[in-house]
């Protein structure tokens, strides 16, 4: 009895402590993509109340801003569908 105690002794310290509940999925966005966001709407309405061409930078910019807010809808929903957010 003293050897198998032993033995699953030996076989705790030994083997890695792994979880047995993996990590549970995030329920929301994080604050920090959420700000970002946020941020971008805000910088696009900003440039759209402008005025003026600006040598059609505004809008380029501002078409710009659309592609980075459109990325971000896109990695919310990849990480909705790989389960890692709900």
């Amino acid at each position: 009895m003293r050897l198998a105690t032993l033995a699953i002794l030996l076989m705790m310290i030994v083997s890695p402590a792994t979880s047995l509940f993996p990590n549970a999925p995030q329920r929301d966005v994080p604050g920090e993509v959420d700000a970002a966001r946020r941020s971008l709407q805000g910088a696009r309405n900003d440039l759209e109340h402008a005025g003026g061409e600006w040598g059609g930078h505004r809008v380029a910019a501002m078409k710009h801003i659309d592609e980075a807010i459109k990325e971000l809808n896109e990695a919310e929903k990849y990480a909705r569908e790989h389960h890692d957010m709900k």
